[in-house]
């Protein structure tokens, strides 16, 4: 059985896996925390002199390797996010014997769900996924979007509410300065666990807002959703964002667009960071 490593680095939440040609995960582990990009560098590094072992119980060849690097590690890092893919990928480098591939969290996110969950077998869609941060990747004609700096498909900064609430990045209204799970929780003074019926169809409102701006822009009609701002809001939210797709998505080419939850298989980020893998010997997306 061939395996990927995986390794998400999220973060909050940082996670290290092997996950086969099918997206079963048949090793894990999560990483603590980092105050610093250093602490987070020494616990990759541990892990890294277990992976042939942890091959080796699951009865596993390892083949490739994967990882992703989300917004909070960028921060953390104080640099580019190419800097910051590039300098993720030789230190894991240093330690395997394999092909090491490197892309950012949300693109990582959309990958898995064009290999292993909703967008399975479809050449365009934008995948959003709703978490501390808001991130995301788009394919069309079954490629993967990059961007001048790999930052193609990062819904988070489209514009939902123009008097909206201020963001990190200093613009007012982008869609995680109000959907995010610390916009949420500041702006209604409750945990994401606890919503009100209204919140959640407010935040469908404004998913589906992006959501078709998405789908009018890029000709593509499927959205997929994922992150624990969707698993907790659900079936409220998906119903008001597609209600707002169909009131929004007009034109004969985004008529019709679909906003559906996303299914790969979990722990989601370690199969995303092994997409990241998988790709670089042209499978998946």
């Amino acid at each position: 059985m061939e395996v990927a490593l995986a390794i998400e680095l999220g973060g909050t939440k940082n996670s290290v896996g092997l996950v086969n040609r099918d997206g079963k995960v048949v090793d894990s582990g999560v990483l603590d925390p980092p105050e610093a990009l250093d602490g987070l560098w020494e616990q990759i590094e541990v892990y890294l002199e277990q992976v042939p072992d942890r091959v080796a119980k699951v009865g596993g060849s390892l083949t490739a390797c994967g990882v992703s690097v989300g917004p909070a590690v960028e921060e953390l890092a104080g640099g580019s996010t190419r800097d910051v893919l590039a300098e993720a990928g030789l230190i894991v480098a240093e330690s395997v014997d394999v092909p090491v591939f490197v892309d950012t969290a949300g693109r990582a996110f959309a990958l898995a769900e064009g290999w292993v969950g909703s967008a399975r077998g479809s050449e365009h869609f934008a995948a959003l996924n709703i978490d501390d941060s808001v991130t995301g990747g788009v394919v069309l004609d079954g490629r993967l979007l990059d961007g001048g700096l790999s930052h193609a498909g990062r819904v988070g900064h489209v514009i939902v509410e123009p008097e909206g609430r201020r963001c990190a990045c200093g613009a007012r209204g982008c869609l995680e300065a109000e959907v995010s799970v610390g916009a949420i929780e500041s702006s209604t003074g409750r945990p994401l666990t606890e919503p009100s019926y209204e919140h959640m169809q407010y935040v469908g409102l404004l998913v589906g807002r992006a959501a078709a701006s998405i789908a009018n822009l890029l000709d593509l009609r499927l959205i997929v959703c994922g992150g624990r701002v969707a698993r907790e809001y659900a079936s409220t939210m998906f119903l008001a964002a597609q209600a707002e797709l169909d009131a929004s998505c007009r034109l004969a080419f985004s008529r019709g667009t679909v906003i559906v939850s996303a299914k790969a298989p979990q722990p989601a980020g370690i199969v995303g960071a092994a997409a990241v893998g998988w790709r670089g010997f042209g499978e998946g997306v």
